[in-house]
C-alpha cells in the first residue's frame, strides 16, 4: 500500500475491526484520522469515482509527489447510500442510528453530503403538476413557499445536535452542491459500467427537467431554476447553520458551486463525470485538511518532499 493510500471501508463490520487493530499502535492511532461519512450520491454513486472515493484515495498527482493525504493514511466510516434525501438521512430514527456508530468511536471529522434529492424528483413532480409556463422567479417562489428548505434545514440540525452532545469539538463538514450543465439528461452507460447500471438503473435521471417542463418548458430557465434552488439550499440550510451561534461551532460547508462550469464535466443532469469529482475533490480536500489541522499538523512542504 503506498504511504499516501487512505484505508476504504464499506461495511460497519470491517471499519470496527480495522479501528480495533489500529488501536493496537498507538503512534499510528494518533496520527491516523477516523472520518465518519453519511450522504448520498455524490458519496456513493457506483458509476464512476464519486467525491468521497477521491476523498479517500490520493489525486494521481499527490500519488505521484508523495504527499500523504492525510497523514499516515485516513480510516473512513462509510454508510452513505444512492438516492438518500435529508429528511431521511437525519430522521429522528436516522439520527438516532448514526448517533450509536457516532458514540463508540474516536471521530476526528464528520463529512456529510445531503440535500440535492430533497429538491428533485417526486418532490419537483408533485409541485409542478398541473402547472402552465412561468417565470424562473415564480418557480422559485413555489419551491420556497412548500417549505422544504426548512424542512432540510432541520433535519441537518437535528444530527448536527445529536452529534455535537456526544463530540461537542468535532468538526463536521458539509458541501454545496455545483450547477447543473445537462439538464434533462440521464447518466450514459459503457460497457465498463453496464454490470452496475443494471443495479441501478432506476436512479438514472433526469430528475428535475421532466418535472419542470410543464412550468419552464426551455432549457436555459430550466438551467436557471436549477441554480436558484442550490443557491437557495446554501442560503436557506448551510449558512444559517453555519452561523447559528450553537451549531456553527462545529458545523462548516464547502461551497462548491462554480467549480465545473462546462458541460464537459457533468455525467448528467445531476452528477459529474469522475473528472468532475476529482476537480471538486480538490477543492473538498484542502477544507478537510484545515479542519484536521490538529491532528495532520501543517501541510506537507512539497519542496521537502521533493528533496
Amino acid at each position: 500500500m503506498p504511504s499516501s493510500q487512505s484505508l476504504l471501508t464499506t461495511r460497519a463490520g470491517q471499519f470496527r475491526d480495522l479501528y480495533r487493530e489500529l488501536e493496537r499502535y498507538p503512534a499510528a492511532f494518533h496520527s491516523t484520522p477516523v472520518i465518519f461519512c453519511e450522504g448520498d450520491s455524490w458519496f456513493a454513486t457506483p458509476l464512476a469515482m464519486n467525491l468521497l472515493d477521491w476523498l479517500v484515495y490520493p489525486s494521481p498527482e499527490d500519488e505521484a509527489a508523495g504527499v500523504p493525504l492525510f497523514g499516515a493514511g485516513g480510516l473512513f466510516f462509510r454508510t452513505e447510500r444512492v438516492g438518500d434525501l435529508a429528511i431521511d438521512m437525519f430522521s429522528p430514527k436516522g439520527v438516532a442510528d448514526l448517533s450509536g456508530w457516532y458514540r463508540d468511536f474516536a471521530f476526528d471529522l464528520v463529512l456529510l453530503s445531503g440535500g440535492g434529492n430533497d429538491f428533485v424528483g417526486d418532490f419537483l413532480g408533485q409541485l409542478f403538476e398541473g402547472t402552465s409556463e412561468m417565470s424562473v422567479d415564480a418557480a422559485f417562489a413555489r419551491v420556497e413557499a412548500s417549505g422544504r428548505y426548512d424542512a432540510v434545514r432541520t433535519s441537518y440540525h437535528r444530527l448536527i445536535e445529536a452529534f455535537r452532545a456526544v463530540k461537542p469539538q468535532t468538526p463536521i463538514l458539509a458541501h454545496s452542491y455545483d450547477y447543473p450543465q445537462r439538464m434533462g439528461e440521464r447518466a450514459k452507460f459503457t460497457l465498463g459500467n453496464l454490470g452496475l447500471a443494471a443495479l441501478f438503473s432506476h436512479g438514472i435521471g433526469p430528475w428535475i427537467a421532466p418535472n419542470i417542463a410543464s412550468a419552464l418548458p426551455r432549457v436555459d430557465d430550466q438551467r436557471e431554476f436549477a441554480k436558484a434552488m442550490i443557491d437557495g439550499f446554501v442560503d436557506k440550510v448551510l449558512v444559517p447553520l453555519r452561523d447559528d451561534p450553537a451549531s456553527g461551532r462545529v458545523f462548516d460547508f464547502v461551497d462548491l458551486r462554480g467549480t465545473l462550469p462546462d458541460p464537459e464535466f457533468w455525467a448528467d443532469e445531476m452528477h459529474p463525470t469522475s473528472v468532475g469529482f476529482a476537480m471538486l475533490a480538490r477543492v473538498f480536500r484542502g477544507q478537510m485538511r484545515k479542519k484536521l489541522s490538529i491532528k495532520l499538523g501543517p501541510p506537507p512542504d512539497r519542496d521537502t518532499l521533493d528533496g
